[in-house]
């Protein structure tokens, strides 16, 4: 057992491990408190806004206890971070250009840097430079006024702020070996980096790797063995990983604060391990690898598709009604318009000045890599916003900086980002890079944000009490209430709005309206109190009032504020906890079989619900791939259920399949409400118009909740749990950030899914983990350097490429085999030349005789091309014609279609389709897709005596329209019926009058239904049946 008191190792004391944390945090009261830039930073924050009025500070405050003390040390350790590009202390604080003359042949070479002006070869000379020489850009010529002013070459070339000479001429030289093509990798090189590619796309063993060289002895016989691999691969792609020591449980990593420290503060484990074989030699027991960020970001604009790829932000044309990306969201907009700020210095540029300036934001999370929530190790990881949203998830554009390894969570996860905020707040000045679009060295700027992911992991970021707590929420100072008694789960607190058991003295009532928000300064002022304690004990009491444990690192970025930075992460609140608490209601299972009574108005009886789960897993049939993934049997597989198909439950199938099922209809109904605001939410565009509809739907929603399930009773309180209140802040945050999916889990966790799939040793997971990922950001690194992407890509859809023929008149659409080509048969004959006639001057009956016989080409797939914010193919819904596709009942129907014509279905009475004068929509199945060639129409025009300009190819969709549609308006769905159990007789449409794939479920009372895809995740990310014409 750990023990709770040692002694501190600056004043010596024998103290409980909480006073050891703070002293090393804050100084020992022996000791004077060290200047910390982190608390600088802080009282800057305070400052400027009282200076703007918007906090008032205490008449009276409480004099200090103790002196102020370092909070931050940025001495290096014994296993430093990543060394920062350039010398903070070194750096003068005047203009870094000032020194730079207008322009001087002296400063063209760095070879001259120590010879004397004037002395030397001539300028002629010196004009016969080799060609590789740097060139300093040449200002424009001064207007004689102005002869006598003083400039620098930043006046004329505004993308040189803040470089120095030596800095301009470094990437100068590189930009010209980028110029004239001579920066790519030799031969001998190339084979090391494309057997680097097989075993890390792969994820082949060690072992497997070193067969490679014996099974084509001729061929690979020069391949290195995999250790040698690793060590020129990191010379190659020039990113390595950085170990920084870490607590064996990982409680802390020993930076900032603990830098010195060789105890953990926290399970007292040592730090190190003496070496057996040099007694007087310490070795780390447990080491974190920190993967740097620059020489990422620096790759990114040196590689023509990705540099231009990063103008999407700067690029992109904002709308005055639509919230399309976090770009729209009020903060971003409020950092436009401020300086930035590092520590308590202001710079002189501000936010996103520059079209070259990147948005990150940060994300992680805790998963277990061997399907275990009793071990979990914790990757971090930055999202790019400067790429477009259909790529910017893709797991190629993530950038992992580490993962913090297990079996346990990370006591203070801050203490591994020190090195991440030691490059963004160099990154906030400036680092050199060079731009292979504009083609000059610029300053290249970055900032943090946005961080995000489920509300643990907040609360270590945010350095707050979180979910417990007696002030939980990170938004708002609503306070926690227990059920009050003794005995198991008693005590934990939960949030309602209206709690009329507590005493007068408190709130009784909270408007969901107008919630008692916290403030960046109030927070940042609150976590200064708590650091300021005098003991423990005043620490916890201060702590317990404001839900605040202590000022987070991350507070040193200006670019964050707390809490309008840390949104809520829409996946984890309402689809790993609303929708699961909604169902374990419903049926009183799980941690809810002991709610309530046995016989409460809203529970679905035991067969119902054991029909509803049955239909859940057969709907994947007739669901289309494309949709996302199966949704598992919710009665008897619930562990299988995931955050995706919980979306998909509630969004596709849970409207339809929950129809007439309750006893009360009040309880459908406000499912149903709650199905219709997260369609609202999760859309790739929100309306601005939207967002105050989507305030009040969820503050009426979670009132209606709360008296349909809570009901003012204290022994109903695990009701209204934590992410139930977070619904109140989604509108705020979609205001402050954008859209959800702009900051949701969905990709952490597709990101934790391909790290957990590839091998890793039983032995030694972590580690393997770690050079996993490692090895994934040198690949990513040596592909954008080197432009190699495509030479490298080794993903099978490409075999797709040759397989699809895209029409003129039909640029978006692209039909894949299978292909026949024979004679229109039967009925069809008649249709086709009816809709020919409509498009042509000639009679069907003409048209018909031309047809007999004459054979056409008919494709047995159709995929509709959507394109990205860049022009790039992105995906598309593949429709499979059911009349020439096989008949697999392995696949997923995707057959079905929404198409638009003026024949109406739109009725339940059993009458046939209404003809309208205006095109509506129907739904129905694809059966084919024909090819009407120019040729044979230009034939059929010339028998005709009929002179017709300009012909091109027709492709005609012959679709069996569903005879029976409704539209149910309570419940947002549509019902549809067949005729006798079968299709009307094929329709003939033009191709681009079908408009995507649908869905179908059929419901355990017998009813059918359309379901349509209302969701942005598999609209944002890259499709895998993608399909380039040829």
């Amino acid at each position: 057992m750990a023990c709770t008191k040692r002694h501190c190792s600056e004043c010596k004391r024998f103290v409980s491990l909480r006073t050891i944390r703070r002293h090393l945090k804050h100084g020992c009261d022996r000791q004077r408190r060290r200047h910390s830039r982190l608390v600088a930073a802080a009282n800057a924050i305070i400052e400027r806004a009282v200076d703007e009025g918007r906090v008032r500070l205490d008449p009276n405050p409480r004099p200090p206890t103790r002196p102020s003390r370092h909070y931050n040390r940025r001495e290096p350790p014994r296993s430093p971070p990543p060394p920062a590009l350039r010398d903070r202390l070194a750096r003068p604080p005047r203009d870094p250009l000032a020194d730079l003359p207008r322009y001087s042949p002296e400063i063209a070479h760095p070879d001259f840097r120590h010879d004397t002006v004037g002395v030397g070869p001539g300028p002629a000379s010196r004009s016969a430079s080799p060609r590789f020489v740097p060139q300093v850009p040449r200002p424009p010529l001064i207007d004689e006024d102005d002869a006598g002013a003083q400039y620098t070459l930043r006046d004329f070339f505004p993308w040189l702020e803040n470089l120095n000479a030596e800095e301009y001429l470094v990437n100068e030289f590189l930009s010209q070996l980028v110029r004239t093509g001579d920066h790519k990798l030799p031969e001998h090189q190339k084979l090391l980096v494309q057997a680097f590619n097989l075993k890390v796309s792969t994820d082949i063993s060690g072992i497997s790797y070193s067969k490679l060289r014996r099974a084509f002895p001729d061929r690979l016989g020069d391949l290195p063995t995999e250790s040698k691999l690793r060590t020129r691969i990191g010379v190659i792609s020039g990113l390595r990983g950085s170990g920084i020591d870490c607590c064996v449980n990982s409680c802390v990593a020993y930076t900032g604060p603990y830098t010195e420290e060789v105890i953990c503060p926290y399970c007292s484990e040592p730090r190190y391990r003496s070496d057996p074989c040099h007694p007087d030699r310490r070795i780390p027991r447990r080491q974190f690898q920190y993967i740097p960020l620059v020489p990422r970001l620096i790759a990114y604009y040196r590689n023509p598709l990705m540099a231009r790829r990063m103008r999407y932000r700067s690029e992109r044309q904002m709308s005055a009604d639509l919230l399309s990306d976090i770009f729209d969201g009020s903060f971003y907009h409020q950092l436009l318009g401020r300086r930035v700020t590092v520590g308590a210095e202001t710079l002189e540029h501000r936010y996103f000045s520059k079209p070259t300036d990147v948005a990150l934001g940060l994300s992680t999370d805790g998963f277990g890599p061997f399907k275990s929530r009793k071990q979990t190790c914790w990757p971090l990881i930055l999202f790019n916003y400067n790429l477009p949203p259909s790529i910017r998830t893709q797991l190629q554009h993530i950038l992992c900086i580490g993962v913090i390894p297990g079996p346990n969570a990370p006591k203070e996860l801050t203490t591994y980002l020190e090195p991440l905020i030691a490059e963004l707040e160099d990154l906030a000045r400036g680092i050199p890079a060079f731009d292979v679009v504009d083609g000059h060295t610029f300053s290249l700027r970055a900032y943090l944000l946005t961080a995000f992911g489920d509300m643990p992991a907040m609360a270590k970021l945010m350095s707050m009490k979180g979910p417990n707590g007696k002030f939980p929420c990170r938004a708002c100072k609503i306070e926690g209430v227990n059920q009050g008694g003794a005995g198991r789960g008693k005590q934990t607190l939960y949030v309602p709005l209206s709690r009329p058991f507590v005493p007068r003295t408190n709130v009784r009532h909270y408007d969901p309206l107008n919630l008692p928000r916290r403030s960046h300064a109030e927070h940042v002022q609150q976590a200064l109190n708590v650091q300021g304690a005098v003991n423990d004990a005043a620490e916890q009491v201060l702590s317990r009032d404001t839900g605040v444990n202590g000022l987070s690192p991350l507070a040193r970025l200006a670019s964050l504020e707390f809490p309008t930075s840390f949104p809520h992460d829409f996946m984890h609140v309402m689809f790993e906890n609303i929708l699961p608490t909604l169902i374990g209601l419903w049926t009183r299972r799980g941690r809810w079989s002991t709610f309530g009574t046995n016989n409460e108005d809203y529970q679905l009886l035991d067969e119902v619900w054991t029909a509803v789960g049955a239909a859940c897993a057969e709907s994947g049939d007739t669901i289309p791939a494309a949709f996302g993934c199966r949704v598992p049997n919710l009665d008897t597989k619930p562990r299988e259920t995931t955050s995706e198909s919980m979306l998909l439950f509630a969004t596709l199938i849970g409207p339809a399949l929950l129809h007439r099922r309750f006893t009360r209809p009040r309880y459908y109904d406000h499912f149903v409400r709650l199905v219709k605001l997260i369609k609202l939410c999760i859309g790739l565009d929100v309306r601005r118009v939207d967002v105050d509809e989507i305030r009040r739907g969820f503050a009426q929603w979670v009132q209606d909740y709360e008296r349909y399930y809570y009901r003012d009773d204290r022994s109903r309180l695990p009701a209204c749990t934590l992410p139930l209140h977070a619904l109140l802040h989604i509108a705020d945050d979609i205001e402050a950030m954008g859209p959800v999916w702009c900051y949701w889990a969905f990709p952490m966790e597709r990101f934790c899914g391909a790290i957990g799939r590839a091998n890793k040793s039983r032995r030694y997971p972590y580690s393997s983990i770690n050079r996993h990922v490692l090895q994934l950001s040198q690949l990513s690194q040596i592909k954008h350097s080197y432009g190699l992407a495509e030479e490298l890509d080794l993903e099978t859809r490409q075999e797709n490429i040759a397989t699809g023929t895209r029409y003129e008149a039909y640029g978006d659409l692209v039909f894949v085999k299978p292909r026949r080509e024979r004679p229109i048969q039967g009925p069809l004959i008649r249709k086709v030349a009816e809709f020919i006639s409509t498009r042509i001057p000639v009679s069907a009956a003409f048209i018909r005789n031309k047809l007999m016989d004459h054979p056409f080409v008919a494709w047995g797939k159709m995929q509709r091309i959507i394109r990205n914010e860049a022009g790039d193919i992105t995906g598309g819904d593949l429709i499979r014609g059911h009349h020439i596709v096989s008949n697999n009942s392995e696949l997923r129907d995707a057959s079905h279609v929404m198409y638009w014509s003026v024949n109406s279905h739109w009725r339940w009475d059993r009458g046939p389709a209404v003809v309208l004068d205006e095109e509506t929509f129907g739904y129905g199945r694809a059966e084919q897709f024909i090819v009407i060639d120019a040729a044979f129409l230009r034939h059929v025009t010339e028998s005709a005596g009929v002179f017709y300009p300009h012909l091109d190819d027709l492709v005609l969709a012959v679709v069996s329209p569903i005879p029976y549609l409704r539209h149910i308006a309570s419940s947002g769905i549509t019902q549809y019926g067949l005729r006798g159990g079968k299709y009307v007789s094929p329709e003939i449409l033009d191709a681009s009058k079908i408009d995507c794939l649908v869905g179908r479920v059929r419901s355990p009372l017998g009813a059918s239904y359309i379901v349509q895809r209302d969701t942005a995740v598999g609209q944002i990310d890259m499709l895998d049946e993608v399909v380039n014409p040829d």
